[in-house]
């Protein structure tokens, strides 16, 4: 069975906070934190997290 594609969605800093705390909710989504981007992928409710230097890398890996 073929996943669909999910949009990520944009968040603020306290919601990954908790995203990343409580594992909900799940889905993909991403923050700006300054100049750094932060991509959290909770589809599984393992909640990994990854930071890149630019929005288009951050939404590339997310899209993986």
């Amino acid at each position: 069975m073929k996943r669909q594609k999910e949009t990520p969605k944009k968040i603020t800093q306290g919601e990954a906070y908790d995203i990343i705390l409580n594992r909900i909710p799940r889905g993909l989504f991403y923050l700006q934190e300054g100049a750094q981007w932060t991509g959290i992928d909770n589809r599984t409710g393992n909640a990994w997290a990854e930071n890149f230097p630019t929005r288009e890398m951050c939404l590339a890996w997310l899209a993986h």
